[in-house]
């Protein structure tokens, strides 16, 4: 891999030491800098998906403070799916299989009623957003085995954060939604980069 792309994991790796240990302050700026490291590895190959870790980055920045910017944060990270769905499907030129998609859908799905009653002022959102994701992981799949990975870690991240949000907290949260979001997006990377 690509010197941006470990530069990427090691970022990851220390917002991840950062947030289990407590630390605060500017050392928390580091969340979005493995995103934007991948926007940058990424441009040369693919520009919806560079754009995509872009508002990604954004997501991270307005998740830094949920009670304020959580909707902001669900917007931003909204886009960077619908962009990244094209992006999987044109780097593969494939369409994904009408059983992996199938899957993805009943888990979203599963996903949105777990958490939808509880929802509050976001009960649409919290759909939209579910289907959304469910796409790009399925578009992320025609990128081969590496694809999936990455489609169903950004899933199992999502949903985790979903949950702690809305139905009951999570013990070690941001360890395990950050861990599989940075996960997801090191692994989509690398999907699109062997594509």
């Amino acid at each position: 891999m690509p010197p941006l792309w470990w530069g990427a994991a090691l970022a990851g790796v220390a917002y991840l030491v950062v947030v289990t240990r407590g630390g605060a302050g500017w050392l928390r700026a580091v969340k979005a800098l493995p995103a934007l490291l991948l926007a940058a590895l990424l441009a040369p190959v693919s520009a919806l998906a560079a754009v995509g870790m872009v508002f990604s980055a954004a997501g991270d920045a307005f998740l830094l403070d949920k009670q304020r910017f959580f909707l902001h944060g669900l917007a931003a990270f909204l886009v960077a799916h619908v962009l990244f769905v094209p992006a999987f499907v044109l780097a593969s030129g494939r369409w994904p299989s009408p059983v992996v998609a199938g899957v993805l859908a009943v888990l979203a799905v599963t996903g949105t009623v777990l958490v939808r009653p509880r929802s509050g002022r976001m009960r649409v959102a919290v759909p939209i957003y579910a289907v959304t994701l469910a796409a790009m992981a399925a578009a992320a799949s025609t990128l081969g085995p590496l694809g999936l990975a990455g489609g169903a870690l950004f899933l199992a991240s999502d949903t985790l954060l979903a949950v702690n949000q809305f139905k009951r907290p999570i013990p070690g949260r941001d360890f395990l939604v950050l861990g599989t979001y940075y996960g997801a997006l090191l692994t989509l990377s690398a999907a699109l980069l062997s594509a």
